[in-house]
């Protein structure tokens, strides 16, 4: 009750943002340093993709506050459940390939889900494992975690090493990598951690196996920030100063994957350009499942979907404990919109898992409102 109070108050103090005129690129980025500012983020990046290419990127603020570092837009972040897309990527492949099915039975893989049907695979890909299975949309980060497992008993190698020779080297994704830091633990009165001496070991393997470059991954990453105060209560705090907070969670299919604004973006345009996944399989992958009443579910496979102003977006955000990301693409239009954030600020309060509105989100919506406002003359992008 706490925290849906706090979450209304603190909508009570913000604009409203879909009212915000945003027409040009460079109202975009004073829209977003205003928001930073409100929100009290100490550093963010962002980028816009459109077609081939990165046509816009920028960082805002600092990336370390105590070594005096400003963010830029190859300034790294924790991705926490953005992650998830990467690895839904990773999964498609796989069953593109034939090595594995959407309607496999987890239980094949080791993995044990007591329902009264079937967990499928596609269900752990749509958040649709609860009871029973396939009728109904929940995130679930630990049941999609469990596909952690299917592609290392499908490959036989480790998932950071799949992800690496599938994706972040094809596409010379320098600036992505698995968190090359070491899990912490953290304890609040509503969620806790631990961490045995085996999390630390599957951590360190984990960078290992992806042949990352530690050095340069550690030197381009942001510190990570959360509220002083009240983190008893909150894991990342309820008031008071931003302060340092690690890096804690290891690479699987659910998080710990970090990256840049601009890494991020091109990965995006592989998808659009078919390097990834082929148009059946990407298209599969943006495809909304139905709900035992026939009605679209908002989570397709690793990504959420919806329509807004008459276009199809799929997104996906994520909530770390000391960092925040969000994912906005247009597929009609092939436009992409990225950002990302050394605390949980972009995502703190907003329940984007829950409501699967991406609208909820300030600068989703500030985002949207340049498009709407782009595609409404003839020069710029194409109208389709």
């Amino acid at each position: 009750m706490m925290l849906a109070a706090t979450a209304a108050w603190f909508a009570w103090q913000e604009p409203d943002y879909g009212r915000v005129q945003v027409r040009s690129l460079e109202d975009l980025e004073q829209q977003l340093e205003s928001l930073r500012t409100h929100l009290r983020i100490p550093g963010m990046s962002a980028a816009v993709g459109e077609g081939d290419r990165v046509v816009w990127a920028r960082g805002f603020g600092t990336a370390n506050r105590e070594r005096a570092v400003a963010a830029t837009a190859d300034t790294i972040y924790g991705l926490a459940s953005l992650t998830k897309p990467y690895a839904s990527t990773l999964v498609l492949q796989l069953v593109q390939e034939g090595r594995l099915r959407l309607d496999d039975d987890v239980s094949r893989f080791g993995i044990v889900m007591e329902r009264s049907a079937p967990v499928r695979v596609r269900h752990l890909l749509s958040h649709t494992s609860a009871e029973p299975p396939g009728a109904r949309y929940r995130y679930d980060g630990n049941a999609f975690g469990a596909l952690t497992q299917i592609v290392e008993r499908t490959t036989g190698q480790p998932f950071a090493r799949q992800l690496a020779d599938r994706i972040i080297r094809p596409l010379a994704l320098t600036r992505t990598a698995p968190n090359p830091g070491e899990p912490r633990p953290f304890w609040s009165l509503f969620t806790s951690v631990a961490v045995s001496p085996q999390d630390v070991e599957r951590s360190r393997a984990a960078f290992m196996a992806s042949g990352a470059d530690r050095k340069s991954i550690e030197a381009g990453l942001a510190q990570g920030y959360a509220r002083a105060w009240g983190r008893w209560i909150w894991p990342t705090g309820l008031v008071g100063p931003m302060r340092a907070m690690p890096h804690g969670f290891t690479l699987s299919t659910t998080s710990g994957l970090m990256a840049s604004a601009t890494d991020v973006t091109r990965f995006s345009i592989a998808l659009d350009q078919g390097l990834l996944l082929d148009d059946r399989m990407r298209a599969e992958a943006w495809k909304r499942p139905l709900g035992l009443d026939g009605t679209p579910l908002p989570y397709a496979l690793g990504w959420f979907v919806q329509d807004i102003r008459g276009r199809q977006v799929v997104w996906h955000y994520g909530h770390g404990l000391e960092s925040s990301s969000l994912i906005v693409k247009v597929p009609g239009q092939r436009v992409t919109f990225v950002i990302l954030a050394n605390s949980d600020g972009l995502s703190r309060w907003r329940g984007l898992g829950d409501s699967a509105d991406v609208m909820e989100s300030p600068a989703a919506t500030l985002f949207m409102n340049w498009l709407t406002s782009r595609l409404s003359v003839t020069t710029g992008f194409q109208l389709r």
